[in-house]
């Protein structure tokens, strides 16, 4: 897989299953290097990603993140060193924690996330695979925006994967993490030159993270302020977080982030409708062919 070549991430749950692979395949025509999936509570991503996987021929797919507290150690390694073997330098596993409160309301536990995480990487490198294994298995990378879950990735996996990091963040993660290890960057887009659509949707799209604890902490951590966090966030927040305008400042930013230090950059573009359909004419204008 090429790593520099430009990504996206799509929330495919909001798509049809019979739309998901001719989907797949216009991603892969248009140049793009990874399609990253994301996991809540709808399809689980490791038949996803061999559906996708399936339907294309050069295209990767990441789970970006299989959740760890849905399915045991041993159970993801087996998945993943399926999907390794069948399709050779095509699958990347990311791994995350989401969040205590959330996880907790859908009936998962949740104690001790880096320690958790920690035995759980432990467990995966340990777990049998009585088949064929892979010539290589999938690299490995944690969601990791804190200190402590960014220097475990750094330790014990291939790098990290951001949410809502902006390039001045990903130039202080690479100072913290140094040279080698793997900082894959996320940018949420939007193809929408009238400010205020383009922040009112925005700031749909930032509902749940701006009411998320943990999400709540990174902002602040950021140099947000309560005043940024209030209400809807404010607009210095939210040009942060999500880059709305022509295809020539979106691509901007994208450069920001590989100047920044980010091994990888993938785009999510939402478009003002809401609802986190991607948006197929930012996905064109911004294809790396």
């Amino acid at each position: 897989m090429d790593l520099r070549k430009l990504g996206l991430m799509t929330y495919a749950d909001t798509m049809k299953g019979s739309d998901l692979a001719p989907f797949a395949r216009k991603v892969e025509s248009l140049g793009y290097g990874v399609l990253w999936i994301p996991e809540t509570f709808g399809r689980d991503p490791f038949p996803l990603a061999a559906h996708l996987l399936g339907a294309t021929t050069r295209l990767a797919v990441g789970t970006a993140i299989a959740n760890i507290w849905k399915r045991e150690a041993i159970t993801t390694a087996s998945a993943a060193r399926t999907l390794a073997e069948l399709y050779p330098d095509r699958f990347i596993l990311g791994l995350g924690v989401s969040g205590g409160p959330f996880m907790r309301r859908n009936g998962l536990r949740y104690d001790k996330p880096v320690t958790y995480m920690r035995e759980y990487l432990a467990r995966i490198k340990a777990a049998p695979h009585k088949a064929p294994r892979p010539v290589t298995d999938a690299p490995i990378v944690l969601a990791g925006l804190l200190p402590r879950m960014l220097r475990l990735a750094a330790e014990e996996t291939n790098g990290t994967i951001t949410a809502l990091t902006p390039p001045d963040q990903i130039a202080r993660m690479r100072r913290e993490v140094g040279p080698d290890p793997w900082l894959l960057a996320q940018q949420v887009v939007m193809l929408e030159h009238d400010a205020e659509k383009a922040r009112a949707a925005a700031r749909g799209f930032m509902h749940f993270y701006l009411g998320a604890p943990m999400y709540q902490r990174t902002l602040r951590a950021m140099g947000f302020t309560d005043t940024d966090l209030a209400g809807d966030g404010s607009d210095r927040l939210i040009d942060a977080m999500i880059t709305w305008g022509g295809a020539a400042r979106i691509r901007a930013q994208i450069e920001a982030h590989r100047q920044a230090g980010a091994t990888h950059v993938f785009v999510t573009p939402l478009t003002t409708g809401g609802g986190n359909y991607p948006d197929s004419r930012a996905i064109e204008a911004l294809a790396p062919n």
